[in-house]
């Protein structure tokens, strides 16, 4: 039987993984962004001229994105979509995010606080490398 481990790194070959990794990722990032923006799913499906009934569907990972519903869902909650590519095997943070917030807000920021734990577990694991 395959540990976990080598099951991850056997999944991550395939192209389907990263696609359900990206929209995972946005759909994380927009359900973050509009809880605090304060409005109601039907107030979204009604600011990207959709239904509520697609919102959930947006909600529940069901969704498979264009980049043109993708820019209306994050001004929707007030964001901006931000795409990015790297070189393999390269993490890449946004600081656009953390720099926007007060101090008071970086510190109550669930968020926040998680980035700032992975960055430095990040940059141990990078400094230990060199």
């Amino acid at each position: 039987m395959k540990s976990f481990k080598s099951l991850i790194e056997t999944a991550k070959q395939r192209n389907s993984y990263w696609f359900e990794t990206a929209k995972l990722e946005f759909s994380v990032e927009l359900n973050r962004m509009f809880k605090r923006s304060g409005i109601t799913q039907a107030e979204l499906a009604n600011k990207i001229d959709s239904s509520p009934a697609y919102v959930t569907k947006v909600f529940r990972g069901d969704t498979n994105f264009t980049i043109e519903t993708m820019v209306k869902l994050a001004s929707a909650v007030d964001g901006e979509l931000h795409i990015l590519i790297t070189p393999k095997n390269v993490t890449a943070k946004w600081f656009n995010e953390l720099t926007s917030l007060s101090s008071e807000q970086r510190n109550n920021d669930e968020t926040a606080k998680q980035w700032a734990h992975l960055n430095k577990k990040s940059y141990e694991t990078n400094s230990s490398l060199a």
